[in-house]
């Protein structure tokens, strides 16, 4: 232990008998700001990584519009399954009750390995349909039941009944995620070419990426393959607002729980004030003795991490042990008729807890620096006056 760090630990042992010190409110304060800060950082983290993998289970890592085989793309390094679709907005009907939805014709081989759905029942064959839970109940039916699908714009003259088909519901869906629920009829792609009667041609092809492979790589692949003939959006950028307000809630959040740690800074700022003029005496006497500013600088800094570093581990400490145990043992539940999931994620990165130490760091170094300076920066001649 070299000298620097003894005085700072005497003046520490020294202030700690003083009951005028008010450091241990800063103590606590970067402790509930380290705490507060891993648990909402992991709980977003949870949500965000559970609602990127819903969307990109219903809707594929990469969507290509344009007319082309599936076979071309099938055969790609990197790209494990090619699902054709063809889509329409049309009419669901059901008793009385009917509403516009998206129906999305795909391949009834290949659906079940594709899409990631949480289904009550089984995936829809020809004359068949899934349809989401909102949806179905706002129709009032469920499995096995029968409802009609229109589709206007298929309507081949400028009267008369646009193009219909009744079908059975196989399965229903269930995603809690925007409004697929209540806005997403899946059926076969047979049915959907007897229905969308002006189409010849898929619209495009849902892909799902290899989990080791990188989107924007295979879609740069792709890309240089089929020119300009194609468009690409992957799911990020077919969800971009959802995707942006969950990266603003993100900073929102750090940002609010961040002024925990400003507050806690001004404490120990004026809990080392005071500190440094009682033991304006000893300064002088160590500044008499050769330290430089530089040195004072260092022991004022040591004392700021040994006051408020303790708080900062402790909190820190248990938010990573609550992250542990719940990801583990699920304490913390979440009703079900609500989410999407039974119990609270929690997911912490690397880059989390480098964050949270680096923005603790900051704090605590910089209210140091900024209540040491008075007295460092006092002349010699001034700080011997203080010595009796």
């Amino acid at each position: 232990m070299n000298w620097h760090s003894r005085i700072a630990n005497q003046f520490y042992y020294s202030s700690k008998d003083d009951k005028r010190d008010t450091s241990v409110f800063s103590m606590i304060g970067m402790g509930v700001g380290c705490f507060a800060m891993i648990i909402a950082l992991s709980v977003m983290n949870g949500f965000e990584f559970l609602v990127h993998q819903k969307l990109k289970g219903f809707e594929g890592d990469l969507t290509m519009y344009g007319d082309f085989s599936d076979n071309i793309v099938g055969s790609f390094e990197g790209v494990d399954f090619v699902m054709p679709f063809m889509e329409r907005k049309g009419i669901i009907k059901a008793n009385n009750a009917n509403k516009i939805v998206t129906m999305k014709a795909v391949d009834q081989i290949i659906m079940e390995k594709f899409y990631d759905l949480s289904i009550r029942g089984e995936m829809p064959k020809n004359g068949q349909v899934i349809i989401g839970q909102d949806l179905a109940n706002h129709l009032g039916k469920d499995l096995n039941d029968k409802i009609v699908l229109y589709s206007p714009i298929d309507q081949v003259y400028g009267f008369g009944i646009p193009p219909m088909k009744e079908l059975t519901i196989s399965g229903v869906f269930s995603t809690k995620i925007l409004n697929y629920d209540d806005s997403y009829a899946f059926l076969t792609l047979n049915d959907g070419k007897i229905l969308f009667k002006r189409k010849d041609s898929y619209d495009g092809f849902d892909l799902r990426i290899s989990e080791d492979k990188n989107i924007e790589d295979i879609r740069l692949n792709l890309m240089n393959i089929f020119k300009n003939d194609i468009q690409f959006y992957s799911w990020e950028e077919k969800n971009r607002s959802l995707v942006d307000a969950m990266k603003m809630e993100r900073i929102g959040a750090i940002v609010i729980l961040g002024l925990i740690f400003l507050v806690s800074s001004f404490n120990l700022a004026s809990s080392l004030i005071l500190i440094s003029i009682r033991k304006m005496k000893e300064v002088g006497i160590i500044r008499a003795m050769g330290a430089t500013q530089y040195s004072v600088m260092k022991i004022m800094i040591q004392l700021g991490i040994k006051k408020s570093l303790k708080g900062a581990v402790i909190g820190f400490s248990l938010a990573i042990l609550l992250v542990l145990i719940q990801n583990n043992f699920f304490l913390i539940p979440l009703p079900s008729n609500i989410y999407f999931i039974n119990s609270l994620p929690m997911r912490l990165t690397g880059i989390d807890i480098g964050l949270v130490m680096i923005m603790v760091s900051i704090f605590i170094i910089s209210s140091s620096y900024f209540s040491a300076r008075k007295i460092v920066y006092l002349k010699l001649p001034e700080v011997l006056q203080w010595i009796k």
